[in-house]
C-alpha cells in the first residue's frame, strides 16, 4: 500500500495497563495454570482465526484472554513476579495458541520472547517496563537499521523499519539503529521506544500470516533519552549476571530460531489432525471407500505425523542445548550456534513436509476458504520463509563452520 497510509489507518490494540495481574494472582500462578488456559483457548481461536486473518491481527478479546492467563509472565524476571519458566512449559503453552490460529500463536510468542530481552537494560529501564508486576508487549524493528543522531541527554531517531510482528498489539518498540554524532562509545544499538510515537505503514498483504500486523514502522528525529539505548554488544544478555536464569544469557540466534519454530510446530500439528480427522469420511471421487482404509493415505498420515514428532524433539533438544551452555557460563561459539540453528531449521523443513504431505493429498476442496487446511499451507509457507529458517543460508553457515572457515552471515 502507498506510504501515505496514517497511523489511523492500522488498527492497534495496545495493552491498556489495567489487565495486569495483581500481586496475588501472580503469587498464585503456575506453567499448568497458563498451560491449561491455553489448551482451553485453542477452539476459540481456531473458530475465529479467518475473522483475525480479515482483520490482519489478532482477535482483541481472544487476545486479552491470553493475557489474563498470565502466559506473557513465563520469561519476565521473578524479582518483577515473573515466573521464569521451564522452556517445556513455554512450549506447551504456546502449541495450543499456534495449534488454533498460527498467527496469534506468532505474535503471542514472539511478546512472549522479547520480554527476556529487555534484561540488557539498567534497572531503571527494567523498573519502569516491569515494575508493579507488569510485563511488556515490544516490537522489535532490526531491518533496515535507522539512525540515532547524538543530542543533548539522548538520540534523535529516525528511520523506517520493515517486518514489525507485535506492533498492532505493542506498548514498546525495540528498534535497531546505527549511531552517528557520538565521539566515544557504541556506534549502533537498539533503541526502546513508546509504540504509540511512530506511524505504521500498512504494508502487510500477505497470503500466510496475515493476522501477525507485521507492517512498517516510521518515525522522524524521535527523541530518544539516553536510558533507552541497548548497546549492541548487550544484546545477547551475555555480559549480564543480574539474573540467574540462563535464558537471560542465552546465544541470541538460536533463540531467534526457537521464537519462530514453535508456532510453526504448533501449525504442523494442526494440519495433521485436520488429515487425520478428514480421512475419516473423505471418500475420493471414482473410489467407493474412504481414505481412512486406503493403506496409501495410512502411510501417508505416519509420515506427517513421525515428522512433526521428530521436529518437536530437535526443537525441544536445541533451545535446552542453548540453556545449557548459558547455564555453564559460555555461548557455544559461532559453531555451536550455527549447529543449533541447524537442528531448529531442519525442524521447521520437517513442518512444512508434513504438511505439505496432508494437503497433496487431501483434494480440491481443502482449498475453499472455509476449510482452515488451506490456511496451515499459507501459514507454514510464510513461516518457514523467515530468515532464521532459511535453509540454504543456515546450512551453508553450518557446514562451513563444520570444514573450520569463517562464516559468511551475521545471524550466527
Amino acid at each position: 500500500m502507498a506510504d501515505t497510509q496514517t497511523l489511523e489507518s492500522v488498527v492497534r490494540h495496545p495493552p491498556t495497563g489495567g489487565d495486569f495481574l495483581s500481586p496475588a494472582e501472580l503469587k498464585a500462578l503456575t506453567p499448568q495454570k497458563i498451560i491449561a488456559a491455553t489448551q482451553a483457548l485453542k477452539p476459540r481461536l481456531a473458530a475465529r482465526a479467518k475473522e483475525a486473518e480479515d482483520q490482519r491481527r489478532p482477535i482483541d478479546e481472544l487476545w486479552d484472554e491470553l493475557r489474563r492467563s498470565g502466559y506473557f509472565y513465563m520469561l519476565t524476571p521473578k524479582k518483577y513476579g515473573g515466573l521464569e519458566a521451564d522452556i517445556d512449559d513455554v512450549i506447551d503453552a504456546t502449541l495450543p495458541i499456534a495449534e488454533g490460529c498460527g498467527s496469534t500463536g506468532w505474535v503471542a510468542m514472539f511478546g512472549l520472547v522479547h520480554n527476556r530481552h529487555m534484561v540488557a537494560y539498567p534497572d531503571d529501564v527494567l523498573e519502569e517496563l516491569f515494575g508493579g508486576g507488569r510485563y511488556v508487549i515490544d516490537a522489535a524493528a532490526t531491518m533496515p537499521p535507522g539512525r540515532a543522531v547524538k543530542t543533548d541527554g539522548g538520540y534523535l531517531v529516525s528511520g523506517r523499519w520493515r517486518w514489525c510482528t507485535c506492533i498492532t498489539q505493542a506498548d514498546w518498540l525495540q528498534a535497531v539503529v546505527a549511531i552517528e554524532g557520538a565521539e566515544s562509545g557504541p556506534k549502533g544499538g537498539a533503541v526502546l521506544i513508546p509504540a504509540s510515537k511512530v506511524r505504521i505503514i500498512d504494508t502487510w498483504e500477505t497470503v500466510g500470516m496475515r493476522a501477525t500486523g507485521t507492517h512498517d514502522v516510521v518515525c522522524e528525529d524521535l527523541f530518544v533519552p539516553d536510558r533507552h539505548l541497548m548497546p549492541a554488544l548487550a544484546r545477547d544478555g551475555s555480559s549480564d549476571q543480574r539474573f540467574d536464569h540462563p535464558i537471560y544469557r542465552v546465544p541470541l540466534s538460536p533463540l531467534l530460531a526457537f521464537t519462530v519454530a514453535v508456532p510453526t510446530l504448533g501449525v504442523a500439528r494442526a494440519a495433521v489432525e485436520a488429515y487425520r480427522a478428514r480421512l475419516a469420511d473423505h471418500t475420493k471421487r471414482g473410489t467407493e471407500t474412504r481414505q481412512a482404509d486406503k493403506q496409501a493415505a495410512q502411510i501417508r498420515l505416519a509420515r506427517a505425523q513421525t515428522k512433526v514428532a521428530t521436529a518437536e524433539l530437535l526443537i525441544r533438544n536445541a533451545i535446552r542445548e542453548n540453556l545449557r551452555c548459558a547455564a555453564e557460563g559460555g555461548d557455544g561459539g559461532i559453531d555451536f550456534r550455527n549447529a543449533l540453528r541447524a537442528q531448529i531449521t531442519f525442524a521447521g523443513e520437517l513442518c512444512r513436509d508434513a504438511v505439505l504431505t496432508c494437503c497433496e493429498a487431501s483434494g480440491t476442496s481443502i482449498h475453499f476458504l472455509a476449510n482452515p487446511m488451506q490456511r496451515y499451507l499459507r501459514d507454514i509457507m510464510v513461516m518457514t520463509s523467515h530468515v532464521i529458517l532459511d535453509m540454504d543460508v543456515t546450512m551453508e553457515q553450518h557446514g562451513r563452520s563444520l570444514l573450520g572457515l569463517e562464516p559468511t552471515s551475521t545471524l550466527v
